[in-house]
């Protein structure tokens, strides 16, 4: 394992020059600022989190596992800006699950016990019945908008945080010409244009952009059809599930990657093989859960579409491979800390 090197001032920001080398041994050089810490990026990831409480639609179902999915591991879009990120961004994915579960029990469990009648909710037109409930809880239209401008709060914290989270894993894979006009998407703009790495207005403007337009591309499907937008709902904990399948996969039987995460500054300990293996398990349940119908019978309207878009979305990727990726895509190299650790005693810096 690599000796601790010391931090030094970049822009105001302590950095390890360690995380630096350790990037630029992948092949990638440092282009955004390294000033997120551990409550910067637990904070958005319980913001992502929580959104699905301020939801009561019947596509709240599948959005609490998709925002649940999204917040613990979209989270690590945003290695690249975090000043320790093997360190702080596990720690934040971690500390996330039992802050999320009691945030959401002290949210729900007064609702649970003060709940108008079922039948005067469900009748709400439009299917949100969240503000209806809130005025009737409090006994005052103006108490009830009062509770309701909290969770609408917590939605405009969630959505500055998706985009956030979504830009940078937009940015990553035009990084990696693995998307379409990705030397345009890969481009970072900067406020000041001195091509410094820790300059702090450095965001990818144009992968924002690009998936800003998509949500909200997405959002419009609602308006058209409900079954629709369920499906590509329910795809994406179903993708975001087998992404995190693999790595996960790979390292619980994989001899040489569990011997390769022996040293990792973050590690589970002896139960890193049954943790592992659980999270398996796990993924592959709600795969399955969320490729099934939410009722019975199933109709056109009623059926989940989302194991039809994840197989297509899997042949349009496939597709795009064959014709660009292979072509254009090589992958990291493979990380020699001998070659880091050369690096580290000269001195060097980024480029």
């Amino acid at each position: 394992m690599l000796s601790e090197l010391s931090t030094h001032e970049k822009g105001g920001t302590p950095v390890s020059l360690d995380v630096v080398l350790r990037l630029e041994n992948l092949g990638y050089k440092q282009e955004l600022s390294r000033s997120r810490g551990l409550f910067h990026i637990l904070f958005m990831t319980l913001a992502i989190m929580a959104v699905p409480y301020g939801l009561s639609a019947p596509i709240a179902t599948s959005l609490i596992g998709a925002y649940t999915y999204s917040a613990i591991g979209m989270i690590t879009s945003m290695a690249e800006e975090v000043r320790d990120p093997a360190i702080q961004v596990p720690r934040a994915m971690v500390y996330s699950i039992p802050i999320g579960a009691i945030s959401g029990l002290v949210f729900l469990l007064p609702i649970v016990f003060t709940l108008p009648d079922i039948e005067t909710l469900l009748a709400v037109p439009g299917g949100q019945p969240i503000g209806v409930m809130f005025t009737l809880i409090m006994g005052s239209q103006s108490g009830g908008f009062g509770i309701w401008f909290i969770i609408f709060g917590i939605g405009i914290f969630c959505a500055i945080s998706i985009c956030c989270a979504a830009s940078r894993a937009t940015w990553s894979f035009a990084r990696d010409k693995a998307i379409p006009f990705h030397t345009t998407f890969a481009r970072i703009s900067r406020s000041n244009h001195d091509g410094q790495a820790e300059d702090p207005s450095a965001v990818p403007l144009n992968a924002h952009l690009l998936s800003t337009a998509i949500q909200l591309l997405l959002g419009l499907i609602y308006l058209g059809s409900s079954a629709a937008f369920n499906a590509f709902v329910g795809v994406a904990v179903i993708c975001l599930g087998a992404s995190y399948a693999m790595p996960i996969a790979i390292l619980l039987f994989n001899g040489k990657g569990r011997k390769e995460m022996e040293d990792a500054r973050f590690s589970l300990g002896r139960w890193g093989w049954v943790i592992n293996a659980v999270a398996l398990l796990w993924v592959s349940f709600e795969i399955v859960l969320f490729s099934m119908p939410a009722v019975v019978p199933v109709t056109q309207v009623t059926m989940n579409y989302a194991s039809v878009v994840f197989v297509g979305f899997a042949f349009i990727s496939a597709g795009w491979y064959m014709i660009n990726g292979r072509y254009h895509y090589a992958g990291p190299p493979i990380p020699s800390d001998t070659d880091i650790s050369e690096k580290s005693e000269e001195g060097l810096g980024p480029s």
